[in-house]
């Protein structure tokens, strides 16, 4: 993988993160918690492809469809 694309995927995950905890209204901590116990950069990243010719608001609902179907009560 370029580094062009590793930044542009790291770029996605933050944003990402950024928006889920905002419009989630959960603390940092508990996003966070989240994103590092079901593996949500994985996911972003293994989805990347996808992800990048979508907007924001349906990335941001396919990381919760996916973090559901994970277990997380969001």
């Amino acid at each position: 993988m370029s580094e062009l694309r590793q930044k542009e995927i790291l770029h996605m995950q933050i944003r990402l993160f950024r928006l889920a905890w905002m419009k989630w209204g959960v603390g940092l901590e508990k996003c966070a918690e989240w994103f590092d116990r079901f593996q949500v950069d994985r996911y972003i990243s293994e989805c990347y492809e996808i992800f990048h010719v979508q907007g924001d608001d349906v990335n941001l609902g396919e990381v919760a469809r996916y973090l559901k179907s994970q277990g997380a009560e969001l």
